[in-house]
């Protein structure tokens, strides 16, 4: 009896040693489906590692040095949430500088991932606050990938604002490492503009910065100034390296552009198309060094350009502490600049092949009127009582 048991244990044991050596491949595929699955859900034995905000699972004991660690971590972007309270500055600035891959980015020379942060909030000194005291913002911090670019955006309300920034925050959703500014005229926030960035989801902080009473009386007013400044402001107080650039909403943009004044070393300059009776404001190169400005409109500026047409280096800014813009229609760009001296001329850095190409239009949106009241008696029931609530 104890003999035939042994027989039969032998051939089930080898039966089973057949069956395994037969099926190997599919063995092997299992457990390799097996094993994503647990990496992209979390679940099984070992150790989990957060990185940029998604599970990671690790066996630690087949990573005694953590080079396995370290390998998952340089495939995925690392989220550092920031936002210093009402009156406080930071003293260790290299944790608070601000920029990011967005998720979709087809026109990026880098192939990292990036993973969704969620939407954080920050105060900052001397903002207006929305009703739960927050600001809205988002801020997913990846410095080390590529030098960030911050993009200031004067905004103010009107017809074509939602229009406007949305063609532009799409575009910008294209470029990694970028951190959007969009400053309103205003005494408080849009909260349609808000509800917008959200839906963008391109990493940004959404202030105000009303134009000074004094200046809206003026027949020609000093439009964006306070909204760039108040952009300024805040990049003084939260950024330590990466490129500043004035975004208008009502532009168009090539993505070479921002791919190019990314290394920018001080101060770069480009033409801009569909400006003034010649149709483009650029700088004029010759050999290699700028020997004037070529622009319809003079005016006794030493820098005759477009907002469009330059980008500035954080240092290069925060070496300058009083630079600004100046309350002053029609110099805004030339005042700015000359806040930055001292600057040689040799020393602007030309993109677009020399200023031989057009990267950026000065297009602009056709002015539309106010809609007109809504007839609440013939339409109060129906959607069009919501949809004029978007309007202007």
């Amino acid at each position: 009896m104890i003999k035939s048991y042994k027989l039969y244990l032998t051939l089930l044991i080898s039966s089973v040693f057949i069956i395994l050596c037969q099926n190997q491949l599919s063995i092997a595929n299992f457990v390799s489906s097996s094993s994503s699955a647990a990496l992209a859900g979390g679940n099984g034995p070992g150790g989990t590692n957060q990185i940029g905000g998604a599970q990671a699972l690790v066996d630690l004991r087949d990573d005694p040095d953590g080079a396995l660690v370290d390998k998952i971590r340089s495939r995925s972007l690392t989220f550092n949430e920031v936002g210093p309270a009402v009156g406080a500055r930071s003293t260790d600035r290299s944790t608070t500088t601000l920029g990011s891959s967005s998720s979709s980015s087809s026109a990026a020379t880098s192939t990292s991932t990036t993973t969704a942060a969620p939407a954080t909030e920050a105060v900052q000194k001397g903002q207006t606050t929305s009703s739960d005291g927050k600001i809205p913002a988002r801020f997913p911090a990846d410095t080390k990938q590529l030098p960030p670019l911050y993009i200031i955006t004067p905004t103010y309300r009107r017809p074509e604002q939602l229009a406007e920034i949305t063609r532009l925050g799409y575009t910008l959703k294209h470029v990694p490492n970028l951190f959007w500014l969009i400053v309103e005229d205003a005494e408080s926030r849009t909260e349609s503009v808000t509800r917008l960035l959200r839906q963008i989801d391109v990493p940004f902080v959404h202030l105000t910065a009303p134009m000074p009473a004094k200046y809206r009386k003026l027949k020609v007013k000093p439009r964006g100034v306070s909204n760039r400044n108040r952009g300024l402001q805040w990049i003084r107080a939260n950024a330590t390296e990466g490129v500043l650039y004035f975004a208008d909403d009502d532009n168009t943009y090539n993505l070479q552009i921002f791919e190019q004044m990314r290394h920018i070393r001080k101060v770069g300059m480009w033409p801009v198309g569909l400006i003034s009776k010649y149709g483009v404001s650029s700088p004029i190169v010759a050999n290699g060094t700028i020997s004037g400005f070529y622009d319809g409109w003079i005016g006794g500026r030493k820098y005759p350009i477009d907002m469009a047409g330059f980008a500035v280096s954080v240092k290069f800014l925060l070496s300058r502490p009083k630079a600004e813009m100046p309350f002053k229609a029609g110099y805004e760009e030339d005042g700015f600049l000359r806040s930055l001296d001292p600057l040689d001329m040799k020393e602007i850095d030309l993109l677009a092949s020399n200023c031989t190409e057009i990267l950026t239009w000065h297009t602009q949106s056709k002015k539309n009127p106010a809609a007109l009241p809504l007839n609440l008696t013939k339409y109060g029931t129906t959607n069009l009582v919501k949809l004029t609530k978007i309007l202007v």
